[in-house]
């Protein structure tokens, strides 16, 4: 191969490999991960890239077992972060968010992250 035809190759996969296969990654959530906290009305997980709300949502236990919430929605104006309403009571304990996401360009992301009510 010739040295331009190498570097070409190199340039397509470098292109290819940072916007093809992107995906929705956790950037930050509130509560924070690994926070501690006064109990919580809704949890906000805000992501790398835009979510489809109704094929993403998460699950929250704690020390007694799940906890009730409720439908996934998103921040207004921004479809980048998930926001789930708390509907149930947080009694103190540590608490564990199990997420998944499709992000608008229909990857699946999923993954999890504990914090602690005071």
């Amino acid at each position: 191969m010739t040295k331009l035809t190498v570097l070409s190759l190199a340039g397509c996969l470098a292109l290819c490999s940072s916007g093809a296969f992107a995906h929705a990654s956790l950037q930050s959530a509130s509560p924070p991960v690994g926070g501690t906290v006064a109990a919580p009305s809704q949890i906000s997980i805000h992501f790398s890239e835009g979510i489809e709300p109704k094929f993403s949502g998460l699950t929250l236990s704690g020390p007694h077992g799940a906890v009730p919430v409720g439908h996934t929605g998103l921040a207004p104006g921004d479809d980048k972060t998930m926001v789930v309403k708390i509907t149930g009571k947080l009694a103190p304990g540590q608490y564990t968010v199990k997420w998944h996401a499709i992000s608008t360009d229909t990857h699946r992301t999923q993954g999890h992250f504990a914090f602690t009510v005071k």
